[in-house]
């Protein structure tokens, strides 16, 4: 399995829950329909105005052919939330999960 993970820092709060509803509403239809999609968390830190989005993908290939879907999500919601900076996003394969 492989992941992309988006940081944004530098949130609104006011604005962190209705980008989290317009992603839902919108952006994650168009994600989830995508070839070897497996899922997404979404985490919060409401007090320092910080989130991270991560998507999970069936293989490497997968994942590289979301890119441009995943590029106008993180750009809606850079356009929606108006962060003081730009997110950062990186990519992993990953080699471990647990489940509680």
């Amino acid at each position: 399995m492989y992941a992309r993970m988006s940081r944004f820092a530098g949130l609104p709060p006011e604005r962190i829950d209705a980008t989290i509803r317009e992603f839902q509403e919108g952006q994650l239809q168009a994600l989830s329909q995508q070839p070897g999609y497996k899922g997404v968390l979404i985490g919060v830190d409401r007090t320092e105005g910080k989130s991270v989005a991560i998507t999970f993908w069936e293989s490497a290939e997968n994942l590289r052919a979301s890119d441009r879907l995943a590029n106008q999500a993180r750009q809606q919601a850079l356009e929606s939330v108006k962060p003081s900076r730009e997110p950062i996003v990186d990519r992993y394969e990953v080699v471990m999960q647990t489940d509680s």
